[in-house]
């Protein structure tokens, strides 16, 4: 015993440590992921575990800042790295350098961790997405300018009809530094509000060569673009995160073109359309004002406004000769009422009131008479009214040139015509 080196805790656990990282500088440790916890310094610790053993794991910040999914609890994954010991605790562990998961790629993972965090915020459900202009006029084009999507885009655009301006937006549309130029191009066009609508496009390819379109940050900026937007993303089989968030999705770029406005032909068909169905809205209109004059003009035939007119008129001359008789007769009673008052008046009166009473009974007899109809009419007056409708004149602007008047005498009637008015001349 006396011969044997003797170690102190930390100087033993130091040694143990040098061997392990020497005998193990990288090994590749395939499990399930158990207890997994991602620190606020952005270092994440987890356990590997199969059906008999657990293997602590550290994976530093500086290690994962490339990773591209998530660690979660139950995924199976490859993990890469440094077996050693932890030396505070003598804890053995596998400092993590690579983190796959198993049976698809990280970037698959990685998509669809992401589109399950945007579905739950309800950024692809339809009620939030804006309609698609049906003839838009101006295009914000954002894709690569040298790559083959914008030859098939313009190509095709070429051939339709009501695009008046493409601007172009020019990006990497993958590699580093794509995703914030994607970025950038669309929140430039949602600030300048200039354009119907935003395409977003590029040619297909492989899910790395996609990635830029399933980074979030370009998907939320589509997703708050302030202009309908449209996702043609890769081949008809291709999905991005894009393409769910999008006001619309389009297989191709060229589906993209052919959708935004119609084709020569197709265009002639809709005018012809929309010219039937103006000629037929404008037929159905005309029909329903024809039907309601024939039954205005019926309703006023069966009712003859001319035979209440003159009904009305010689209800008028009806109404007027009774006035007249009752004023004649109410005249006639207040003479002989003051006939008789006089004739008391002499037989019972002093002859010193007899005559002023005499006096106001004429005054008074005279003003019936003055009031009576007939009183001007005596004195040589005549009333004259429009033969028409009756009505009794008094200015002489009431009637014009041709008019028929009805001149009423003392005794008759006479029906003359207007040959002059004032102001005309001669």
């Amino acid at each position: 015993m006396s011969e044997q080196p003797i170690y102190s805790v930390s100087e033993a656990v130091q040694a143990a440590r040098t061997l392990l990282e020497a005998k193990f500088p990288f090994v590749l440790v395939q499990g399930e992921i158990g207890r997994c916890t991602k620190h606020p310094s952005g270092h994440i610790y987890f356990d590997l575990k199969d059906e008999r053993s657990l293997l602590s794991c550290a994976f530093f910040k500086g290690a994962n800042q490339g990773l591209t999914f998530r660690p979660e609890t139950g995924m199976k994954v490859t993990a890469g790295g440094v077996l050693t010991l932890y030396e505070a605790r003598g804890q053995f562990q596998l400092n993590v350098r690579t983190l796959e998961p198993l049976g698809v790629g990280a970037l698959q993972v990685a998509f669809e961790q992401l589109k399950k965090k945007l579905q739950a915020e309800g950024l692809f459900e339809d009620s939030r997405k804006k309609p698609i202009p049906r003839y838009p006029r101006s295009v914000a084009l954002v894709t690569s300018p040298s790559g083959a999507a914008i030859q098939d885009f313009m190509k095709i655009l070429g051939t339709r009809v009501g695009i008046e301006r493409v601007d172009l937006f020019a990006v990497k549309v993958q590699g580093e530094g794509a995703p914030e130029e994607i970025i950038s191009a669309i929140q430039e066009a949602s600030e300048k509000g200039e354009h119907d609508v935003l395409v977003l496009t590029r040619g297909g390819g492989s899910l790395e060569d996609l990635a830029a379109f399933n980074e979030e940050g370009v998907v939320r900026a589509l997703a708050g673009c302030s202009i309908p937007t449209i996702s043609a993303v890769g081949h008809e089989i291709d999905f991005t995160l894009c393409d769910f968030v999008a006001d619309r999705r389009e297989p191709t770029p060229t589906a993209a073109a052919a959708h935004l406005a119609p084709g020569v032909e197709e265009f002639r068909e809709q005018l012809a359309h929309y010219e039937h169905r103006l000629a037929e809205a404008l037929e159905n209109q005309m029909e329903g004002k024809r039907r309601d004059l024939k039954e205005a003009l019926r309703a006023l035939k069966d009712r003859r406004p001319d035979l209440l007119l003159d009904q009305a008129r010689q209800d008028l001359d009806y109404r007027s000769e009774g006035l007249r008789d009752a004023l004649a007769d109410l005249l006639k009673d207040n003479q002989s009422k003051v006939q008789r008052l006089s004739d008391f008046l002499s037989r019972t009166t002093p002859l010193t009131l007899v005559k002023p009473l005499r006096e106001r009974l004429k005054g008074l007899e005279a003003q019936l008479q003055a009031y009576h109809p007939h009183g001007p009419l005596k004195r040589g007056y005549a009333i004259v009214s429009e033969k028409k409708s009756g009505k009794i004149l008094r200015d002489a602007k009431e009637v014009a040139k041709g008019d028929r008047l009805r001149v009423q005498l003392k005794d008759g009637e006479l029906e003359s015509e207007v040959i002059s008015t004032p102001g005309e001349k001669d």
